[in-house]
């Protein structure tokens, strides 16, 4: 498959994934579990497509970009541009996903304590029941 191809896919499925990005971190504050799990199977499909277009763009990584041959110079500008393009998508794919980690791992610990609470609840209920 050629460069030009493999740079369209890519920006393809970053485009895909965006929105799906910005959608999870909607849901995650939303705190619906359920919804969170079914997103992240779909994301997970194009999270693979696009590990898959990387390995193939592994070979081209070791040519230079002025050394990269393209059809004409107007190929070679809109390549330029869809480069830029995928590496700001991903970065924002990343800084959303990395948000959701960090308000998950919140979550995670406000429902420790919560079950912490209830446990020690328990425990006073269950010694006040042994002096009835």
């Amino acid at each position: 498959m050629v460069l030009g191809e493999l740079i369209r896919r890519k920006e393809e499925i970053l485009r895909r994934l965006l929105p799906i990005s910005v959608q999870q971190l909607k849901i995650v504050r939303q705190n619906d579990l359920t919804m969170l799990l079914r997103h992240l199977a779909v994301k997970e499909r194009l999270m693979n497509e696009f590990e898959a277009i990387e390995q193939e763009l592994r070979p081209f990584q070791a040519i230079p970009p002025e050394q990269r041959q393209w059809k004409n110079e107007t190929e070679q500008l809109e390549m330029d541009k869809m480069i830029k393009h995928c590496a700001e998508m991903l970065e924002e794919i990343i800084r959303n996903d990395s948000t959701s980690m960090e308000e998950l791992s919140v979550q995670k610990t406000e429902v420790e304590t919560q079950l912490r609470r209830v446990r020690q609840g328990s425990r006073v209920f269950a010694s006040y029941e042994k002096f009835r």
